[in-house]
């Protein structure tokens, strides 16, 4: 049942318009909230990764850290709790679970993939082609709306299990 309404969480959101700009820029960072934490509860990390805190971190886009601040930190991703961390530029970027790159970095989100290589971290982008270059899921606008396709190659190189459920939901796997 669950299940179900989180599909139908994220149709209803992803039918908001998605080119819009100021007022519906919140509307978007709310809507990409709910797919990064829905994100973070469809795949699977190794066990080692399941103790202490839930980090999601985001590079570069602080109106977007303070959406996923305030809206999931202290909610738990299994037996842990979230934490958001926010970074100011790539050198600033520990090890999170999950690593949001800010758009129109597309030469950034490369270097992580390249730095975060060894580590389990789904790198989340947004901007068209990411996934040849080693990032996990790349969100996209697809028809004006918010959309993501997924590399589950790139996935499975760090050892990340991806949901049945974000398979079926991504407009495009790899």
């Amino acid at each position: 049942m669950s299940r179900i309404l989180t599909i139908l969480i994220i149709v209803l959101f992803t039918s908001i318009g998605w080119g819009q700009k100021t007022a519906g820029t919140q509307a978007n960072n709310k809507i990409k909230g709910i797919y990064v934490y829905q994100f973070a509860k469809n795949v699977d990390w190794p066990q080692k990764y399941k103790t202490g805190d839930f980090i999601i971190g985001v590079l570069g886009d602080k109106l977007f850290y303070e959406q996923i601040k305030k809206s999931y930190t202290g909610k738990a991703i299994g037996s842990q709790k979230i934490k958001v961390e926010f970074y100011e530029n790539i050198s600033a970027v520990k090890s999170p679970h999950l690593l949001y790159v800010s758009p129109y970095n597309r030469k950034v989100a490369i270097e992580l993939a390249q730095k975060l290589k060894k580590d389990k971290t789904l790198i989340i982008g947004e901007e068209e082609g990411l996934l040849n270059d080693g990032i996990i899921i790349n969100f996209i606008s697809r028809n004006n709306k918010l959309a993501f396709e997924l590399s589950k190659t790139n996935a499975k190189k760090k050892d990340l299990i991806i949901s049945q459920t974000l398979t079926r939901l991504a407009v495009d796997v790899l």
